[in-house]
């Protein structure tokens, strides 16, 4: 049995902003010296990283519709051990989950972790009577308070009917949403806009009530942690693109290339002019790398390795920005053409967007060194970027022929989708042990 002090906060009401909150909430504990690691209940990147800069840890990532149980210990387990609270960040009910099945849920990750549950209330949509209470609940925060006798009125009547704690609230004055909301995307809340979700928070803040929900409970230990697992018998060098532009990783993932025995190194696509020595597999995570294209396109020394690297038969993956680097050109929000590496005949355009990403499930039509035709792969569609297929892609789509989620050849592979490999285990073999297939039979560079 393990004990960690861990607990979880989520929204409850459909499109409700749960970000002030969270962020607020990050940051008092900051203030009191408390080292947090914050873990999202959706296997996919935020539109801000706002948690990892307030924490100065890492985001990891938990999703129940990727893994089982004894995995969600695994991975919370690992990424939890040196903090002193763990908190998963989510919304209850998902409505992609409730819909269609797809996507992680929040409670089925509160009640594998035995997570004690605070729900945020959007205090300007409550009417009436207090709404029903959900299963879990342990503690309530409220945003979007009018004023101090709001506040009092819904603290009596949550209290009385839920007969939970009040722990704060944000007011409604401030506006903090619609601050969150002119960040653009990529980019990290300002020091100065941490400092007043934090100082707004403080002013009703009741720590007795959190300490006592930060929950100490035992779980049960995991009996083969997959980061104690046999190493790898084949030696596999993993060149991982990371600079301004390319810095969207999932940790759990580099970790366990680590623990099977890869030697993980990294490269700048912006400033270098080649890949580390005998490199197996090249990763191009995603990021903003619209706003370097101009130096991504003149770097001719980098796009020349890359190409180098798959006509010597060797892997690449690129996801979200890292796609864009493979394709033919970039396109900026700006409406600027940029020439990129060449790798794969599409055009990859980039969006300002503030949307989630979308749970996706997709299934090869094709093999690749991911997996075999037939083979499902989940993650969730990146909203920054759409792709524009250019000739004859027939060869180069790897899954049903409308979509353009998973594009490329045997060895190149662009997605749309930001996986996990960490969470699908299969695909997590074929780095060290990939599947084999055949080249294509149209060239890429044809309309380059």
């Amino acid at each position: 049995m393990t004990t960690v002090s861990r607990l979880a906060i989520g929204t409850l009401q459909p499109d409700a902003d749960r970000r002030p909150m969270f962020w607020a909430l990050l940051e008092l504990l900051r203030r009191e010296g408390v080292q947090v690691q914050s873990f999202a209940s959706r296997a996919c990147f935020p539109v801000h990283p706002a948690a990892s800069v307030i924490t100065g840890r890492k985001l990891r990532h938990l999703d129940s519709w990727l893994m089982d149980e004894e995995t969600g210990r695994d991975f919370f387990a690992q990424g939890g051990q040196f903090a002193d609270v763990s908190v998963v960040d989510g919304q209850f009910g998902s409505f992609d989950a409730a819909k269609n099945g797809l996507g992680g849920e929040l409670e089925t990750l509160c009640r594998w972790l035995r997570l004690p549950t605070i729900v945020v209330l959007d205090a300007s949509r409550l009417m009436g009577a207090v709404p029903k209470r959900p299963e879990r609940v342990d503690g309530v925060l409220l945003d979007r308070v009018a004023d101090s006798q709001h506040f009092s009125r819904w603290t009596t009547d949550i209290q009385a009917v839920w007969h939970v704690p009040v722990l704060g609230s944000l007011p409604a004055s401030a506006e903090f949403g619609c601050k969150i909301d002119k960040i653009p995307p990529g980019r990290a809340p300002s020091t100065e806009l941490i400092r007043q979700l934090g100082d707004a928070l403080a002013e009703t803040w009741t720590p007795e009530h959190f300490d006592r929900l930060s929950s100490d409970e035992t779980i049960p230990s995991v009996e083969n942690s997959l980061f104690k697992s046999e190493r790898a018998t084949l030696r596999l060098n993993v060149a991982v693109a990371f600079d301004e532009a390319f810095f969207r990783y999932f940790p759990c993932v580099l970790d366990l290339l680590d623990a099977r025995g890869a030697t993980v190194v990294d490269f700048s696509p912006l400033h270098d002019e080649h890949l580390p020595p005998e490199t197996d597999v090249v990763l191009l995570g995603g990021g903003v790398p619209e706003r370097h294209a101009a130096t991504l396109a003149e770097n001719h020394c980098m796009k020349t390795a890359l190409r180098n690297h798959v006509r010597w038969g060797k892997r690449i993956y690129g996801e979200g920005g890292g796609l864009a680097l493979l394709c033919q050109q970039m396109i900026t929000p700006e409406g600027e053409h940029a020439r990129m590496a060449g790798l794969l005949p599409a055009v990859a355009c980039s969006q300002r967007s503030l949307a989630e990403p979308t749970p996706i499930e997709t299934i090869l039509s094709r093999p690749n060194w991911m997996g075999r035709a037939g083979d499902a792969i989940r993650g969730y569609r990146d909203p920054g970027w759409t792709i524009e297929t250019l000739g004859e892609q027939a060869d180069f789509r790897t899954c049903h022929a409308d979509s353009t989620d998973l594009i490329g050849t045997f060895q190149t592979v662009g997605s749309l989708l930001e996986i996990h490999f960490g969470l699908q285990a299969s695909l997590m073999n074929h780095f060290f042990y990939p599947h084999l297939c055949a080249p294509p039979k149209v060239d890429p560079w044809r309309n380059s």
